[in-house]
């Protein structure tokens, strides 16, 4: 594979890496990666969690002749910006212009370009599909509602995670009220950002995105998944819990085009398995799985559906 160090330019100056196939040839098909929430640079990593994930899924799919393009958020790593200043339209912009700078590279097939999305970038891979649309489209660990919606579900889990821990654990969480004290702590700080115009602030001394966090309140990918009418490939693990698994039907069933879903078994959100039941220990879980590749089966489902689409793709434009 051959690695190119790129400047994306849009509102602000964005680094990437575009990546193409070892076997020479004129063009190639095109995999643009969004990422999931946080700041996190082009390979999906945090300085608190290296997740590595679109590195992975990077040289997978290059050895399959597909090219790749991933880069750093707004304000993170080599590109420029400010992080907590950028709001949910603003990460929806900058994809939009890694879409058109791939679009425009000589070495890219435009008619030939997947928009893969984990996490947050499932949830708006719709939205930047409005804009600039894709010949299809990949969504790992993503949802079929608004953020309000999944963020209070999570809540809920929580609550009923302390409520069913057992042995001295159990004891002291119940005692100490924490599922009360996270629900006044939640609330406080969703005062403070509502009752805002700023697009940071603080809370306790932690910079927050209220920004980022508005405009998800405004944002509902229900609106945005009937436009899409290209190939769709959605993937969830059963042990995911910062999304609703069972979303999985309802983003084939809003989808205007041909959806395919899988539900794979005991994988988590960072898309590891694990052993873990309880919602608190999947989430501490985090640390071991990312000792591990990602799992094998999501690259493999992966990799059957482009060959299958990518294919469709040359043959529709030919």
């Amino acid at each position: 594979m051959r690695e190119q160090q790129v400047i994306i330019e849009g509102n602000y100056d964005l680094a990437g890496t575009l990546t193409l196939p070892q076997e020479e040839q004129e063009v190639y098909p095109l995999m643009v990666m969004v990422h999931g929430s946080g700041d996190l640079d082009r390979d999906e990593n945090t300085k608190h969690l290296r997740i590595n994930t679109f590195k992975e899924i990077s040289d997978f799919v290059v050895k399959k002749g597909i090219a790749t393009l991933r880069y750093d958020k707004r304000g993170v790593g080599e590109s420029e910006g400010d992080f907590y200043k950028a709001g949910l339209f603003d990460l929806i912009e900058d994809a939009i212009s890694l879409l058109r700078f791939g679009k425009n590279h000589p070495q890219v097939d435009a008619h030939r370009i997947i928009l893969l999305g984990h996490s947050e970038g499932s949830i708006i891979a719709p939205a930047i599909h409005a804009q600039e649309p894709v010949s299809g489209m990949v969504l790992l660990a993503g949802t079929a509602e608004p953020l309000s919606e999944t963020t209070t579900w999570q809540r809920e889990k929580m609550k009923e995670d302390i409520k069913n821990a057992i042995g001295f654990e159990g004891w002291l969480l119940r005692l100490l009220n924490v599922d009360r004290k996270i629900e006044k702590l939640n609330r406080k700080v969703m005062d403070r950002i509502e009752n805002s115009t700023e697009d940071v602030i603080r809370y306790r001394g932690k910079k927050i995105n209220a920004k980022w966090d508005r405009e998800h309140r405004q944002y509902n990918i229900r609106d945005y998944l009937p436009q899409v009418e290209c190939p769709v490939l959605a993937i969830t693990g059963t042990k995911d819990v910062q999304v609703k698994p069972w979303d999985l039907e309802e983003i084939a069933e809003l989808s205007s085009g041909p959806c395919d879903t899988h539900l794979i078994e005991d994988m988590s959100h960072i898309l590891r398995r694990t052993n873990e039941q309880r919602f608190s220990k999947i989430l501490k879980d985090y640390k071991r799985q990312v000792k591990e590749p990602i799992d094998q089966e999501v690259l493999e489902i992966i990799g059957e559906w482009l060959e299958g689409n990518i294919n469709q793709a040359e043959e529709k434009n030919s």
